[in-house]
């Protein structure tokens, strides 16, 4: 009986502790993860859920493809992420917009993440349109009038522009990639969207800052990587080029944000996440969710400069006055 009991006694103890640790992780999964203030998941192929997925991860933002729903009375946006045969993609205002403002209502600051001042960076890249006669994609297509229509009724939230005046929200969106028309935005007034610009418009007659926030460039091109190549460590040319054009870019008022980083093989890709990080580069982005953020959750290992070891001199032996 004694022995019913301890067996009763201990099995009960168990299904306490299982208990506890349920609820710690699932307390850990509600609060989200750590922080990560320069990360960005790339989402263009999926998941379905880009902005949820992001968010939760900790990420401080994400980049979404979108293309214009030829199917659809009014214009709509749907994600460029895969999905079954037969099966649309979810709309941009269902899997992007409306989770982020549900988010944004709930946190008592208004933000996307809790605790955190800095607006959700929310990147837009736009698939072209095709033309229903020839079957091309045209060369400017109805996405950002689409895109301007869905994020109007969401404008407490946003980033805004208005009157030469930016006003800053909970949510930034940023237009990049070469589909977007410069001019549509260069001539509104009030508008809820900015561009990725280049390194480019840092020269006089550039885009103005209120307009491109942010500045882009392939970086294995600009550094001249070979993929052929492995750099497990920067050279000396490539780590100056890299941060002379980090500061240019902060000396102009800008972010920046490198594309084309190589994705693998790993020792490569963390040489530049590393090197990228070091450089103070605003945004490091990758379609590597995971891997990204264990890279960011790591702390920063600072260099310091190589000090020579102090030369300690013998006394001088006593002279004997005698």
């Amino acid at each position: 009986m004694d022995n019913a009991l301890a067996t009763v006694a201990v099995g009960l103890a168990g299904l306490a502790t299982c208990g506890v640790v349920g609820a710690i992780a699932a307390s850990r999964v509600r609060r989200g993860r750590p922080y990560l203030a320069n990360g960005l998941f790339v989402a263009l192929d999926g998941p379905v859920d880009p902005a949820a997925t992001a968010a939760r991860a900790g990420f401080a933002g994400v980049e979404v493809g979108v293309r214009i729903d030829p199917d659809t009375t009014t214009p709509t946006l749907r994600l460029t992420c895969a999905m079954p045969p037969g099966e649309p993609a979810p709309t941009f205002d269902q899997a992007v917009l409306t989770p982020l403002a549900t988010r944004v209502a709930g946190n008592p600051l208004g933000r996307v993440h809790a605790r955190r001042a800095e607006p959700f960076l929310l990147m837009v890249r736009a698939e072209p349109e095709p033309d229903p006669e020839t079957g091309a994609t045209r060369a400017e297509g109805r996405e950002y009038e689409t895109l301007d229509r869905l994020l109007r009724p969401h404008a407490p939230i946003l980033t805004q522009f208005l009157g030469g005046r930016v006003v800053p929200g909970a949510i930034t969106v940023v237009l990049t990639g070469a589909h977007w028309s410069r001019a549509d935005l260069l001539g509104a007034y009030e508008r809820y969207a900015f561009l990725e610009g280049r390194f480019s418009d840092l020269e006089p007659g550039g885009l103005p800052v209120g307009v491109a926030p942010f500045v882009t460039e392939s970086l294995a091109t600009r550094l001249g990587f070979d993929a052929q190549e492995e750099w497990p460590e920067f050279p000396a040319e490539a780590r100056h080029i890299l941060r002379s054009l980090v500061r240019a870019a902060h000396a102009d008022g800008r972010r920046v944000r490198f594309a084309d980083v190589p994705d693998g093989p790993r020792p490569v890709r963390n040489a530049f996440w590393r090197e990228m990080r070091a450089a103070e580069v605003d945004v490091i982005a990758s379609r590597h969710r995971g891997a990204l953020a264990r890279f960011l959750r790591k702390p920063v290992q600072r260099t310091y400069k190589h000090r020579a070891a102090p030369v300690r001199y013998a006394s001088a032996p006593e002279v004997n006055s005698r």
